[in-house]
C-alpha cells in the first residue's frame, strides 16, 4: 500500500529544504538578477538555461521545459517516486515523518503554526496603530531623532508597545483568541499563574519577517537607558533566532552578489532607507551556522559591519570563520570612528559609508591586523606565538599564490625565514587533514527523465499571443494582491481560453478570496506529471512590468480580443454567418 502524507507534512518538508541549497548539491549555480542559473542536469547544453528562483522556491529549464518544486527536482534527479522523495528530503532536514496516523500530532502542530502566525499579524497591526496614535508620540519622536522616515516605518512595519501592563493582551482577547493561544506566541508572560502581562512594554517594535513574508516574531527597543536595551520574542514553533536573518525578506531581492551583515535592527533600517538594501542583521553578534547558510544562498560575498569594540571584534572573527566555512568570501568593514553603521551614516553621510565599504578588508588581512595589535613582535616569545597563529590562518588559504604572497610579506616584516613558516603550515595541514578526513564516495545517478509536455496539438490550435497573455496575467494575479483586487471583476477563471490556465487561475482566485498567503510551490503541488512543468514555467516568469495594474488591464483587453478572433475563426470554419456577424460587431466595439 502506498504511503500518503497530508498536505501540512508536505509543506513542512518543502519549507525545511531550500531549493537553492538542494539543487546546489547537483548543479553549479551562479546568480543572475533575482534568480540563479546553471547547466541543466536533465539535458545536454553548453549555455545555461536552467533557472532557480530563491524567492519563489521553483526551478525551470528554458531549454527542455522541466520545472517544479524542490520535491519535483529530487524525484527527477534521484529517480524517486513522490513518497520516496518526501522521505529523502525529510531525512536530509532531520525531520521525523509520521507513520500510520496522519491526523495526530503533525496536523496539530501545523494548525498551531498557522494560528501563531495569524496572532502575530494581529499584534503587528496593533503595534503599528499604536505608533501612529497620540500615545505613540514619544516613539515617533525617537524615530524622528534617528532620522527614520514615515515611508521606512511603513515598509518595515515598525510599531510601538504601549507603556501599559496588558494592552496587547486585551486587544487580542477582544479578537477572540484565548489566553492559552496568546501564550503560545510568546507575546505575553504568565506571572506565576496569578495573571498575565505583555512581554513588550514602552518599546519600539520591529516585526521579524521570514523569507515567505510571515511575521514570525518581534524585537523591541527601549526608549531610554533601561535594560535590556533590546528584547526579542522567545523561541516558538515558528521562530528560531539561530536560523532567522532580519531584513533578508528585503535584501534577497537586491540585484547584488554581496550582503552586508550588521548587528541590529536600526542598522538594517538606516542602510535600507539610504538605498543600501543588501543589508541584513544576525539578531545579535553571535552569527550561527544556520544563519550563514541562509546568507550564502543569496550572495557570494559577505561584508561584516559589526561594532568595533572588543565584543564586536570577537564576534566578527567568529562570523568570518562561520561564513568562510559555508563558502562565502568574507570582508570586514572597519568604521574609523568606531561607530555602528547607523551612527556613521547619520554623522558622515551615506557616500562616505559607501567609500569605506569599498575599503573593507578580507578575512586574512583583518586577522593579520588584529594579531599585530595583540603581539609585540620585538619580543622573541611573542614573535613565535604570532607566527604560529599566522601559520594557522595561512594554512586555510586554498589559493597557493595568495598564500605565498602573505607568507613572504610576514616573513619580511618579522625577519623569519619563509620556509620555516611553510614548514609550520605543513604540520598544521597534516594535523587538520587527519582530524577531518572523511572518505568521499562518487555516486553515479541514473536519471530517468521524461520532459513534461502539454498536448502539442492543443497549443498549435490556440493563438500564441492569447496563451502568452494568459500566462503573464496569471503571473501578475499570483504575485500582486493589489492588482488582483482591482481586476478580479473584469476576468474570471472561466474566461481563460486554455483549460490548464483556467485551473491555475481558479486556485489563485480561491486563495486570494480566502485571504491566504500565496505560495507558488503549493500551487505547483496541485498538479501532476507534465502539467507541473507548464505551471512552473508560468509562475517562474519574471514579468518586470513598470506598472502591473496598467499591464493587467492591457492583458485582459488582449485576451478578450484574441478569444473573439478564435471564435471568429471557428465560425468561419463552421460557415455560421449569423454568429460570425454578431462576433464581428462585438470585436469592433472592443
Amino acid at each position: 500500500m502506498a504511503q500518503f502524507y497530508p498536505e501540512e507534512i508536505i509543506q513542512e518538508v518543502r519549507a525545511n529544504n531550500d531549493i537553492v541549497e538542494i539543487i546546489s548539491d547537483y548543479v553549479k549555480l551562479k546568480r543572475s538578477g533575482n534568480t540563479l542559473k546553471g547547466l541543466c542536469p536533465f539535458h545536454r547544453e553548453k549555455t545555461p538555461s536552467f533557472s532557480v528562483s530563491p524567492d519563489k522556491q521553483l526551478f525551470h529549464c528554458f531549454g527542455c521545459g522541466v520545472g517544479g518544486t524542490v520535491i519535483n527536482f529530487i524525484m527527477m534527479i534521484e529517480n524517486l517516486d513522490f513518497v520516496e522523495a518526501i522521505k529523502f528530503l525529510a531525512e536530509r532536514a532531520r525531520m521525523t515523518l509520521p507513520e500510520g496516523d496522519f491526523h495526530g500530532d503533525h496536523t496539530k502542530r501545523y494548525k498551531q503554526k498557522q494560528l501563531i502566525l495569524k496572532i502575530n499579524v494581529e499584534a503587528a497591526k496593533f503595534y503599528y496603530k499604536n505608533l501612529l496614535s497620540h500615545e505613540g508620540e514619544i516613539a515617533r519622536k525617537y524615530l524622528a531623532k534617528r532620522r527614520i522616515k514615515r515611508k521606512t516605518i511603513t515598509n518595515f512595519g515598525l510599531g510601538y508597545a504601549l507603556n501599559s501592563w496588558d494592552s496587547l493582551l486585551q486587544y487580542l482577547l477582544s479578537k477572540g483568541y484565548t489566553i492559552e493561544e496568546i501564550l503560545s506566541t510568546g507575546l505575553i508572560i504568565n506571572n506565576k499563574g496569578k495573571s498575565h502581562y505583555d512581554r513588550f512594554r514602552n518599546r519600539i517594535i520591529f516585526p521579524i519577517i521570514d523569507l515567505r513574508g510571515n511575521v514570525v516574531g518581534f524585537g523591541g527597543r527601549v526608549l531610554d537607558d533601561s535594560l535590556p536595551k533590546y528584547l526579542n520574542s522567545p523561541e516558538t514553533i515558528v521562530f528560531n533566532k539561530s536560523n532567522t536573518v532580519y531584513g533578508m525578506n528585503f535584501a534577497k531581492n537586491a540585484i547584488n552578489n554581496e550582503l552586508i551583515i550588521v548587528e541590529g535592527y536600526m542598522d538594517v533600517i538606516s542602510l535600507h532607507q539610504n538605498g543600501i538594501i543588501n543589508t541584513v542583521a544576525s539578531l545579535g553578534t553571535a552569527l550561527t551556522e544556520e544563519q550563514a547558510k541562509i546568507i550564502k544562498k543569496y550572495c557570494q560575498k559577505a561584508i561584516i559591519a559589526y561594532d568595533a569594540d572588543t565584543a564586536g571584534q570577537a564576534a566578527t572573527i567568529r562570523g568570518m570563520d562561520i561564513l568562510s566555512k559555508v563558502g562565502c568570501k568574507v570582508n570586514v568593514l572597519t568604521l574609523p570612528e568606531g561607530k555602528d553603521p547607523d551612527e556613521f551614516i547619520r554623522i558622515r553621510g551615506v557616500e562616505r559609508f559607501q567609500k569605506t565599504l569599498k575599503e573593507s578588508k578580507n578575512l586574512v588581512e583583518y586577522k593579520i591586523e588584529l594579531l599585530k595589535q595583540k603581539y609585540d613582535i620585538d619580543d622573541i616569545q611573542q614573535k613565535v606565538e604570532f607566527i604560529n597563529e599566522m601559520a594557522e590562518i595561512f594554512a586555510k588559504i586554498e589559493n597557493s599564490i595568495e598564500c605565498d604572497a602573505y607568507v613572504q610579506k610576514i616573513a619580511e616584516e618579522t625577519n623569519i625565514n619563509a620556509q620555516a613558516i611553510f614548514a609550520e603550515m605543513k604540520k598544521i595541514k597534516y594535523r587538520n587533514n587527519r582530524k577531518n578526513n572523511k572518505s568521499l564516495e562518487k555516486i553515479n545517478k541514473n536519471v530517468n527523465f521524461v520532459a513534461g509536455q502539454t498536448n502539442a496539438n492543443t497549443n498549435s490550435k490556440a493563438n500564441i499571443r492569447l496563451l502568452n497573455a494568459e500566462k503573464m496575467l496569471i503571473n501578475v494575479l499570483c504575485y500582486d494582491k493589489y492588482v488582483f483586487n482591482k481586476v478580479k471583476e473584469l476576468i474570471q477563471p472561466s474566461d481563460f481560453y486554455n483549460a490548464l490556465h483556467q485551473k491555475v487561475a481558479s486556485i489563485i482566485y480561491h486563495l486570494r478570496e480566502q485571504g491566504e498567503t500565496i505560495d507558488p510551490t503549493e500551487i505547483v503541488s496541485k498538479f501532476e506529471n507534465g502539467e507541473v512543468s507548464i505551471v512552473t514555467s508560468i509562475l517562474h516568469l519574471d514579468t518586470n512590468f513598470e506598472d502591473n495594474l496598467k499591464a493587467a488591464y492591457e492583458l485582459i483587453d488582449s485576451i478578450n480580443k484574441e478569444k473573439n478572433i478564435q471564435k471568429i475563426k471557428s465560425s468561419l470554419e463552421e460557415g455560421n454567418v449569423e454568429k460570425l456577424n454578431t462576433l464581428l460587431i462585438e470585436y469592433k466595439r472592443k
